[in-house]
């Protein structure tokens, strides 16, 4: 008797592991969530990268979203159902005659294969350069850049950039590296206090 107790929780526990499962997939959770609308995927989309939407449709479960912004036409690819972007591929890139032409970083030769998935760049990398993001976070507090890293976190490409200021502060400046707004900005310590005196 004491068996059958034992076989009847096992079973009931295994059934409910397997609906746990089954409901943390993707799939099913889409199936289980119905997408956003339009216009929400939208504004979420232009609260990150302010444009122009030229065109934009659903795709199954992604919206693909036509923006012009000042440096080009961009096609973002951005989730149904939680609006959060996927990718961004640079369609199309305005040339103005007082911007410097963009250069490529010494490392990236513009030969480079593309046709392996670990050699493709990321969309995101190549909207924003170095030297954009330095001339903007040295703009931001008046100073020279110094120094300058590009890094990922969950809500995409950024750089800290070194500026250092004439009075003899620096400050690291985070710079998105999609949209070239200035995140953040933080100052060093005096110099360590003058070196701790």
């Amino acid at each position: 008797m004491k068996a059958i107790y034992v076989w009847m929780i096992g079973g009931t526990l295994a059934a409910v592991l397997i609906t746990i499962c089954l409901l943390q997939w993707p799939w099913a959770r889409s199936l289980a969530a119905s997408p956003l609308e339009e216009k929400a995927v939208i504004q979420s989309v232009l609260h990150q990268y302010p444009g122009e939407v030229l065109e934009s449709q659903r795709l199954g479960d992604f919206y693909l979203i036509r923006l012009e912004r000042a440096k080009g036409k961009y096609d973002i690819k951005a989730n149904a159902y939680d609006g959060v972007i996927d990718s961004i591929k640079r369609t199309q890139a305005y040339t103005d005659a007082k911007q410097e032409p963009q250069d490529h970083n010494p490392g990236n030769s513009p030969t480079r294969d593309t046709s392996n998935p670990a050699n493709k760049p990321d969309p995101v990398s190549l909207v924003i350069t170095e030297k954009e993001a330095a001339k903007l976070a040295a703009k931001a507090v008046n100073g020279t850049s110094d120094d300058i890293e590009l890094h990922r976190n969950d809500k995409g490409l950024y750089y800290l950039v070194e500026v250092e200021v004439k009075d003899g502060r620096e400050a690291v400046v985070q710079v998105n590296a999609v949209s070239g707004s200035i995140d953040s900005i933080t100052w060093e310590k005096e110099k360590q206090e003058h070196n701790e005196s």
